[in-house]
């Protein structure tokens, strides 16, 4: 993805059609996948290699053919597992979907349970079982119906959504624990916290500002940060401000350092020194292989 939103700001598909398909390649020593939430929700299929992607608190491992279902709301990233290349591909889509008015019986007993997690269903989806492997294949079709394009694809993608969703819940059950109320609560402070440094990672931004924002102490928001994102808050905020650097660097022929002031360095050093841990290269470097690639 091309942004590493807490929230990300891209609209999927449209009000009409809530849909959007993404495929995702990366090399080993690439990040995969940012930390994001949304409110769509989201099914990811491994093509190629090996990841982990974290769904809240939780590290699921997946090779190729495995998948993973990531609820609305849900935090979660990934990164290459390995020396090899890793590719997904991942649909997103709102659960107005799967509703067809205002009074809905079908979104009511199904649908509504699983948003408000009075419903579990997996979210690592194997081969092992049978309803399983039926899952994942109708995920493949569901890919394959949106890459031919062919006339009436997005009845067929409907249609399949239905039947993963359905296989999910029987593959479910009711909830027997909820997630303890402080922590969602916790969660949800770190959603502000990170929207906070989103629009203002072009200033300072001291770490106590952050912390008082969550509600803790110094010393226990970063644990409880880098616990959440795999990523202590300075290194979140490098990585966020080296992102948008790398945009620019992409979308305007400015200098190095005014890309590196512009979101936040002082250092043009150590600018460098974080962009080549983010990108493997230098912010020269990158530029000029995107020339290249032109």
């Amino acid at each position: 993805m091309d942004k590493s939103l807490l929230k990300e700001a891209r609209k999927h598909g449209n009000p009409i059609y809530p849909v959007s398909m993404y495929d995702i390649s990366c090399p080993a020593d690439a990040p995969l996948l940012d930390l994001h939430w949304h409110d769509e929700l989201e099914l990811l299929l491994v093509t190629e290699g090996s990841a982990v992607f974290r769904v809240d608190l939780q590290d699921y491992q997946l090779q190729a053919g495995e998948a993973i279902f990531v609820n609305s709301g849900e935090l979660h990233s990934g990164y290459v597992v390995g020396d090899q290349p890793c590719s997904f591909s991942a649909v997103v889509f709102h659960s107005s979907l799967f509703s067809s008015g205002s009074i809905d019986y079908l979104f009511d007993r199904y649908i509504s349970p699983v948003l408000e997690r009075r419903y579990e269903v997996p979210v690592h989806l194997r081969r092992e079982s049978g309803a399983g492997l039926e899952l994942l294949t109708m995920l493949g079709r569901l890919f394959e119906a949106h890459h031919t394009g062919l006339p009436g694809s997005e009845l067929t993608v409907k249609g399949l959504l239905y039947g993963i969703f359905a296989t999910l819940i029987r593959l479910g059950k009711p909830s027997v624990k909820v997630k303890p109320e402080q922590e969602g609560y916790r969660i949800e402070r770190l959603k502000t916290v990170i929207e906070y440094i989103e629009r203002n990672y072009a200033e300072p931004i001291p770490l106590n500002k952050l912390a008082e924002l969550a509600r803790m102490s110094e010393s226990y928001f970063c644990r409880f940060f880098k616990r959440i994102t795999t990523k202590s808050p300075i290194e979140y905020m490098n990585s966020y401000r080296v992102q948008q650097a790398a945009s620019r660097l992409r979308q305007s022929d400015a200098k190095i350092m005014e890309v590196a002031l512009d979101v936040g360095f002082n250092s043009l050093s150590y600018f460098n020194t974080v962009f080549r841990q983010r990108f493997g290269c230098t912010p020269r470097e990158y530029r000029s292989r995107l020339q290249e690639n032109a």
